[in-house]
């Protein structure tokens, strides 16, 4: 394999759940280069790319499915917020308490509830929502927690740079 592919597959074994311009930026290869290199990836079966409504992200081929779903969620920051509060609170809560307790519209958290009930990671039950399986969450949040908060902090570096500061 190419030292192009070892450190493709090294960034997303890093980064499971991480996007094309994230790689764009981070190896600083060019589109084409980088496009050719995935396609090999996968077609090697090295890689696993999820494609779900127009959201494209790359896991290492023996990430389980299950895991990917989580980490796609957790890669969103409201969402992650809302799990982690989740969590804290018996694995359940609902759309008012986490409305109020986020600092979020009940209509923003309406639209990550159904994404996240969409991905299998939650289910509603009247008026509150519950954490389909509270503990492989809690251990993928858990095992990633330090490179989801790096990636954070790298997208406010990177917004603050853009903005001159």
């Amino acid at each position: 394999m190419s030292n192009i592919r070892n450190t493709i597959l090294e960034c997303i074994n890093r980064n499971p759940g991480i996007r094309y311009r994230e790689l764009l930026r981070i190896l600083g290869l060019t589109n084409g280069v980088l496009s050719y290199h995935l396609y090999r990836l996968e077609a090697d079966q090295m890689i696993r790319i999820d494609r779900d409504g127009g959201m494209t992200r790359y896991y290492a081929s023996d990430v389980e499915q299950d895991e990917a779903n989580i980490l796609g969620m957790l890669r969103i920051p409201t969402a992650r917020r809302i799990i982690s509060y989740m969590l804290e609170n018996d694995g359940s809560s609902t759309l008012d308490e986490l409305a109020f307790m986020l600092g979020k519209a009940p209509s923003t958290i309406f639209w990550h509830m159904k994404r996240l009930i969409e991905k299998g990671l939650v289910d509603k039950y009247d008026y509150k929502y519950v954490l389909r399986n509270k503990h492989l969450i809690a251990g993928v949040l858990a095992r990633y927690r330090e490179q989801l908060v790096e990636k954070v902090a790298d997208n406010y570096a990177d917004m603050m740079e853009d903005l001159n500061f």
